[in-house]
């Protein structure tokens, strides 16, 4: 059996982008979806922090609000540097190009489509190593606008933003038959309990029991009548 495709749920779509403060984008043009949660086709689930989809591509953007010194590499991890302590972090680049991966099964669209970037929004980064273009911590509305050509047209925009926001978009279960009733085969009686308390004998009947008394009553009568003879001839 072939596997689903991957879909995508934004069940907390935002018509604006004022609850971003760090970010000034027209409304209008720059559609901004909440948390998105991208069931894959393997069945786990990826969750994209920030998605704008506008005219100009798809924005997934992976924001981390952690302030101190971070050591970039391509790595599976980053280091960051805080309070004279050092921790190993995930690589976000590695994180929202996964989201981006995720996303594109799930809309079927060209890698092209979308601009991946990480936000680091504290204020108070300091970014060294191997940092990549799509890793900021200043500049963020700038950034997003510095991409001008036209990828999606207004009713694909519309589409897109439609197919995310829709409860229709979110994974479908896979179809399994129901479940057959349980019939007991002859073969599969339960065993006999040998541990189960015995039935006790039967007991004789009530009209049994009564002719028996009688019958002794009358054997007793007899023997007394006739010693009451014996006695009474002598």
């Amino acid at each position: 059996m072939s596997l689903p495709h991957a879909t995508a749920y934004a069940p907390y779509a935002a018509t604006s982008t004022e609850d971003i403060p760090w970010l000034f984008l027209d409304a209008r043009a720059y559609r901004r979806l909440g948390l998105v949660t991208i069931t894959r086709a393997g069945g786990t689930t990826t969750r994209a922090n920030h998605v704008i989809v506008s005219n100009y591509g798809i924005f997934v953007i992976e924001e981390n609000t952690e302030s101190g010194t971070f050591q970039a590499n391509p790595g599976i991890n980053w280091t960051q540097y805080r309070d004279e302590q050092s921790l190993d972090i995930p690589n976000p680049v590695r994180q929202v190009n996964d989201e981006v991966q995720a996303l594109l099964e799930a809309l079927e669209l060209p890698g092209s489509h979308f601009h991946p970037a990480v936000f680091f929004t504290s204020g108070q980064v300091y970014l060294k190593g191997e940092v990549p273009d799509n890793v900021i911590a200043e500049g963020f509305t700038d950034y997003v606008k510095s991409f001008k050509k036209v990828i999606l047209s207004d009713a694909q925009v519309e589409e897109i933003v439609t197919q995310l926001t829709t409860s229709k978009a979110q994974a479908k279960p896979e179809h399994k038959p129901p479940p057959r009733p349980q019939t007991q085969h002859a073969h599969s009686r339960p065993a006999p309990d040998h541990h189960a308390a015995k039935h006790p004998a039967p007991t004789p009947a009530p009209s049994q029991t009564k002719n028996i008394i009688y019958g002794l009553a009358a054997l007793l009568l007899g023997a007394l009548v006739t010693s009451l003879i014996v006695s009474w001839l002598n």
